[in-house]
């Protein structure tokens, strides 16, 4: 059997047992301090290798203004989140089949247009948001890069976070002042590192250490290690084919060390079953954090 073949049969009772548990999807952002570390590629091959694995995720691109999720799929979304919120559309309707069964949403401007409901459109749109519990068990949402307040909400309204970073020192530290930005709101926020692009295996758990001593000596917080990712000319080659990595190059290193990520991910999820919270429950926080900014102001 494969690769894929062989996780599916290992976390085939850890899906079962996690649906027994809750009936929400899992909201996890994926996040990064800095621009081109490849968050959106990492979001993309993790999601389609827990698809593969038999776990019904749905990717959200909420990266505005740089989203990159349909060009690297070479597709066009015709519609959007902001379709659903302006009622034009049902939220079915502008989800995206890409390979393997992958799902997607544009999100366009929507998700910024949420402040701007009336308590009767939101109601609206909080029954249509439900139906994603239905047919996903983890959400992933691939947010925008740096420091701003819109990311920095975004990832504080999910209960899960990914950071990913290269072994670069720009990166490195844009990365930590993320995370510094995030724990001093919420203390207890679950975050994962991911190190991607490294030479060597020895660079990224250097890398990784050093970051996690760091943060738990400065920042009081025990950050947990996630994987890397090593450099490979597979990702550079499917990237420009506008192909996932994880299908033109099953047999990469990239590719086997995405799985073993997401053979994690998976796991995790059965230790903190109360982490799922359903993507409705995600945009209840997210209006929250911005009513708390307006009384703030």
């Amino acid at each position: 059997m494969d690769q894929a073949e062989r996780l599916r049969q290992i976390v085939k009772g850890l899906k079962e047992k996690q649906r027994a548990y809750a009936q929400k999807a899992r909201i996890i952002t994926v996040t990064s301090g800095k621009g081109g570390v490849g968050k959106t590629n990492f979001t993309l091959n993790c999601a389609i290798a827990l698809n593969s694995m038999g776990y019904r995720t749905l990717i959200i691109d909420a990266d505005f203004g740089l989203s990159n999720i349909d060009v690297m799929l070479g597709m066009i979304p015709k519609y959007n989140l902001f379709h659903v919120i302006t009622h034009k559309k049902k939220i079915e309707e502008v989800i995206t089949e890409g390979p393997c069964g992958i799902k997607f949403i544009a999100g366009g401007s929507g998700i910024w247009e949420l402040i701007n409901l009336s308590t009767q459109d939101m109601e609206i749109l909080m029954k249509q948001l439900e139906r994603l519990d239905e047919l996903a068990d983890i959400i992933m949402i691939d947010t925008g890069a740096g420091v701003s307040e819109r990311v920095i909400r975004m990832i504080l309204a999910a209960n899960e976070a990914i950071v990913i970073t290269t072994p670069e020192p720009t990166s490195v530290t844009d990365a930590y002042a993320l995370v510094k930005s995030v724990v001093t709101i919420k203390k207890d926020m679950s975050l994962r590192l991911v190190v991607n692009r490294a030479e060597s295996a020895q660079e990224a758990r250097d890398v990784m250490d050093k970051f996690i001593r760091v943060a738990q000596r400065f920042l009081d917080i025990k950050l947990e290690p996630l994987g890397y990712i090593l450099y490979d000319d597979a990702v550079v080659r499917s990237t420009k084919r506008q192909k996932p990595f994880v299908l033109e190059y099953p047999r990469s290193h990239a590719s086997r060390q995405v799985y073993s990520m997401a053979q994690a991910i998976a796991a995790g999820g059965l230790q903190a079953d109360d982490r799922a919270q359903g993507l409705k429950g995600y945009v209840n926080q997210l209006l929250k954090l911005f009513n708390s900014k307006r009384k703030a102001l």
